[in-house]
């Protein structure tokens, strides 16, 4: 790796950021003119986002990408944080037909558990969580934060049976394999809540037997931890991480690290949320 001047990195993330902010503007003014996507083929997948008005761009990237690469799902469902707007739901419709959006507060567990009712006074995530165990599964059913990207070889997971069955889950950050191992880790593979897939076999009392263990201490990232109690707990599977991409080491960088043919999905987190939208949207299809 090229050693880099004091600042540098820094800098070229600033440059990186308002060149991404103009190409995510361009697709905001031209997203009801973005052309129809044929999809591969139908799946028999489910799929559940949370997401709301800030996420909106990123929203409709992540739902083009899965249709290109992976094809259309049984249905869509964006349960919203409420903050979207008339104008934003009725493209959304519009665009996809498979497509449906419902309010986070359609389950009542923020209400009715008062140790999620505690949390969600201190951190928005409760919101999530209270769409992750109120929803029905009745088939294999993939939970997406708005900001992940699908890429080439997501197709082959969903259509070779691999996640047919079973409760599987995208680990968090590697960075630097070597580096990682080499590291005291309280986890291997620590779950990123960012992709889950689950079924009706999940039992989410596992996520509140953790919030009970945490005593009313609760901290920004208690959503993740629960989830990952919750699935260790019931024997999840690992997505493999050189294809089921958390790493944000390229955010200081010109170049992007992970190419749309190489890997199967991307989650552009906070620290690399300009990498989503630095090349364009177009960048994304270039497999």
């Amino acid at each position: 790796m090229t050693k880099k001047l004091p600042y540098q990195g820094g800098l070229t993330k600033v440059i990186c950021q308002k060149k991404a902010g103009w190409h995510k503007k361009q697709f905001q003014k031209n997203i009801l003119q973005l052309n129809h996507i044929d999809f591969l083929s139908k799946i028999n997948f489910e799929i559940i986002s949370f997401s709301g008005a800030a996420g909106f761009e990123d929203q409709v990237l992540s739902i083009y990408s899965f249709l290109y690469y992976a094809g259309e799902p049984i249905k869509w469902t964006i349960y919203s944080d409420k903050s979207y707007t008339f104008e934003q739901k009725d493209i959304l419709k519009k665009k996809f037909s498979f497509l449906s959006i419902v309010d986070w507060d359609i389950f009542s567990h923020c209400t009715t558990n008062k140790m999620l009712s505690n949390y969600l006074l201190m951190c928005g995530l409760a919101k999530k969580l209270n769409v992750i165990v109120g929803h029905p599964y009745t088939c294999q059913t993939v939970y997406l934060d708005s900001d992940i990207v699908f890429y080439k070889n997501i197709s082959f997971y969903l259509n070779s049976g691999i996640l047919s069955a079973g409760l599987w889950y995208a680990s968090d950050t590697l960075g630097d394999v070597g580096d990682y191992f080499h590291a005291k880790k309280e986890s291997l593979y620590p779950l990123n809540s960012g992709l889950l897939i689950l079924n009706a076999d999940f039992n989410p009392e596992y996520i509140f037997r953790y919030f009970e263990s945490l005593d009313g201490f609760y901290e920004y990232f208690s959503e993740q931890s629960s989830l990952e109690f919750a699935f260790r707990n019931q024997g999840a599977n690992i997505l493999d991480p050189r294809q089921f991409i958390n790493d944000p080491s390229d955010q200081f960088d010109f170049s992007i690290k992970y190419t749309p043919s190489s890997i199967a999905m991307r989650h552009y987190t906070n620290p690399i949320r300009h990498k989503m939208w630095q090349e364009g949207w177009k960048w994304h299809f270039k497999a």
